[in-house]
């Protein structure tokens, strides 16, 4: 069966910038931890772009638009239900030459990985050709070709006969094994998945059992099983001719390290053998420094016909990759045979989507009294810094609450960023921030209750209209429990006094009864288990983070809908009169928010809020998940992101823009250091790239330099770096 788009996700909504460019997909959900995929989707013998977030195991689908020496693709959720299930990596390859890429993925519980066949004829489809696991002959005996979940296997032509092989790390230690296809040689075509075990130290390389650390020429006796170690899991591979000399190199990265190795062949065809490691690859430009365990791909992104590099964190564990600045961009400025790497972007795609970080919890609330619901954002947190304890890597993040302010109207609502940290909430230094919104002191204006991981609740009042104060860190002295997520909603129908109901780590839900007092709402305990609600899979962990979210149906009835760790959303009735009881969970998300979805599961550690946002009379679902992006259901809603103004942490102006003439960069607040200027196509081509030493005032780009149209300008001053938009008419 065909979705059409309108029966998915909902996708016409616009995000625009100041100068009125759109972004072109912001409710696409986020990503975090990516591989990427070329693949013709629509069957319009143009290759499009397949995404997999092992962050939830999310499937995105992106239509190129085939334009040469242009990137631009559109968001195509419609094609994402024809992929098979998939679970924590991907590689697109065509192993048997008919022009269509078909699917190797890990295959859980074996250690091994299973093979899909690209049988697409009309539209995409797959077909299962080996399950549980690939295998090799030993001997007479099929064997697991070892491959982990944190381990990314090299698939390619490596002794280039026309089949494809496999390469992947020793099980026991830092040895890397090849693994010889036989197709071609037994049957004449490649067809066939014949594997043989070649190589038990390919390119003569291992790596050290307690880092990154390769050693070339050493494959002369096993080091892990001296010393009763074995090496430390987590490997990506890429492997292809990357120094025009017609021999497979190989680009290693490792587990906990933020760096990409490149290990260039010195023998032949018959027997690799890697001479010479670049530790800083690529070494023209920008080498890739991203935590953690970066893996490539190699996918012509503008249409030009070579093949630019994607790299993204495919470490397992989602605590030390950094978020919104997870996927970078290299455009292949060079050839084919002997490609040269570009820098262009820390955030491919992610800069057209809503993306609030790790974790996002949104909340629909009338922030400014003007009777439109706004829109605020918490999460686990932005990534800010990485570090190494004892060995081991670890990632420091700070939460924060993302503003989004409704300044359209109660039929056609359009939100704007109005602030990424709202009531400087990140201050406090903690994780997982998670509003509610309430008149707590009975004053007429909203207030907020903000959870944490640290179980306390925070008290934060509207002093007036958009000031903000922190009165309370400790609200009520209510124990929440880790992760809790509040949300206060008249309940019990007492009369419209909020009630306290608080999700958390446990996945179950707590009950506080409000009450009303001079000085405001009191609550007080009632039940740490309402509505024996508990979504926790026991099967998948012993932490649920339940994310609760009352609503009224259409038809006056109170629903209850519960985010979870699993990424399912979870959905419930049978709630008035039967606080006391066990609420009903059914499966009627589909027909409340009339799509034709097959099933809300977001990925992972999913949170949705449900409210009729356009005033049309049904309802809107807005749900978020790991990656930190937002879904939006059954409606179609304008977001403007937030454009800072404030000279304060600007180090630059621009005017006129756009501009028929000259282009002036005043600069302003910045330290006395040399100021590098860059200007790029929104192709990623770089077109001017000038030095300027310190104390440099005003800056004037003539017209004549640049072609009429759209570039980036990007201000290195220190350690700030910032990019805008410039229109040249």
């Amino acid at each position: 069966m065909v979705f059409a788009l309108s029966d998915l996700v909902s996708q016409q909504a616009v995000i625009k910038e100041y100068d009125n460019t759109e972004l072109t997909y912001p409710w696409a959900g986020g990503i975090d931890a990516c591989q990427f995929g070329a693949i013709d989707l629509n069957q319009d013998g143009i290759k499009d772009l397949m995404v997999f977030d092992r962050r939830g195991n999310r499937v995105l689908c992106f239509v190129n638009k085939g334009i040469t020496n242009v990137i631009d693709y559109s968001y195509a959720p419609q094609y994402e239900i024809f992929f098979p299930d998939m679970e924590e990596w991907v590689i697109l390859a065509d192993y048997d030459a008919d022009g269509k890429e078909d699917i190797f993925t890990y295959s859980p519980m074996w250690a091994g990985m299973k093979v899909y066949k690209n049988v697409s004829v009309n539209h995409l489809a797959f077909e299962r050709v080996v399950y549980p696991y690939l295998t090799y002959l030993q001997g007479e005996m099929p064997v697991n070709i070892y491959a982990t979940n944190a381990d990314y296997p090299g698939i390619a032509d490596v002794d280039q006969d026309g089949d494809l092989d496999i390469v992947t790390f020793w099980s026991l230690g830092g040895f890397i094994e090849l693994y010889k296809n036989l197709s071609i040689e037994n049957y004449g075509n490649a067809d066939s998945l014949n594997f043989t075990k070649t190589d038990y130290c390919w390119g003569k390389v291992a790596e050290n059992e307690e880092s990154n650390v390769l050693f070339l020429d050493s494959c002369l006796f096993d080091k892990s099983l001296s010393t009763g170690k074995t090496r430390h899991r987590g490997a990506t591979f890429q492997v292809r001719d990357f120094t025009g000399d017609g021999l497979i190199d190989c680009v290693l990265a490792d587990v906990d390290y933020p760096n990409l190795v490149l290990l260039k062949n010195g023998g032949t065809l018959e027997e690799t053998f890697f001479t010479d490691q670049n530790t800083a690859f690529p070494s023209d430009g920008v080498p890739v420094n991203l935590f953690s365990m970066p893996v490539t791909a190699i996918i012509d992104v503008n249409n030009d016909d070579l093949d630019d590099m994607l790299v993204s964190p495919f470490d397992p564990n989602p605590l030390v990759t950094e978020n919104k600045t997870s996927i970078w961009l290299y455009l292949n400025i060079g050839t084919n045979e002997m490609p040269i790497y570009q820098f262009v972007s820390k955030n491919f795609l992610q800069n057209n989507m809503i993306d609030v970080g790790s974790v996002s919890i949104p909340l629909l609330a009338d922030f400014n009294g003007d009777n439109l619901p706004d829109m605020l954002v918490g999460n686990f947190g932005k990534y800010d810094s990485s570090y190494y304890e004892s060995g081991r890597l670890f990632a420091h993040f700070i939460s924060q609450l993302t503003f989004y302010q409704n300044i359209g109207s109660a039929n056609n609502p359009v939100f704007k960023m109005f602030s990424e940290d709202f009531a400087g909430l990140s201050a406090l230094n903690l994780r997982g921030l998670s509003p509610a919104a309430g008149d707590i002191n009975l004053d007429g204006k909203a207030d907020l209750i903000v959870g944490s991981e640290a179980g306390k609740l925070i008290y934060v009042e509207q002093i007036a209209n958009g000031n903000w104060d922190i009165k309370d860190t400790n609200f009520g002295l209510i124990d929440a429990g880790a992760w809790c997520t509040p949300q206060l909603y008249d309940i019990d129908m007492d009369g419209g006094i909020m009630d306290l109901i608080i999700g958390s780590e446990n996945g179950k839900i707590a009950y506080f009864k409000g009450s009303s007092f001079s000085d405001g709402i009191h609550f007080q305990f009632v039940t740490d288990h309402l509505g024996n609600v508990d979504v926790t899979d026991y099967n998948l962990s012993n932490t649920g983070f339940s994310v609760p979210w009352f609503f009224k149906t259409p038809q006056d009835k109170l629903n209850l809908v519960v985010g979870s760790e699993k990424g399912k959303v979870f959905h419930f009735d049978q709630i008035t009169g039967n606080l006391d009881g066990s609420f009903r969970e059914i499966n009627a998300l589909e027909t409340l928010l009339d799509t034709l979805i097959p099933d809300f599961d977001m990925g992972a550690r999913s949170a949705a809020c449900l409210a009729d946002i356009d005033n049309d009379g049904s309802l809107e679902m807005i749900a978020g998940n790991f990656s930190g992006g937002l879904q939006l259901f059954n409606s179609s809603i304008s977001v403007v992101p937030f454009v800072d103004h404030s000279p304060v942490n600007q180090v630059f102006t621009v005017f006129p823009n756009p501009t028929s003439g000259a282009l002036h960069i005043r600069f302003q607040n910045i330290p006395q250091q040399k100021i590098e200027i860059s200007i790029f196509t929104v192709g990623g081509q770089k077109v001017i790239e000038e030095s300027y030493p310190s104390g440099l005032m005003q800056l004037d780009i003539q017209h004549d330099r640049l072609e009429p149209g759209m570039y980036w300008l990007n201000v290195i001053v220190g350690d700030v770096n910032e990019r805008i938009k410039i229109l040249m008419l």
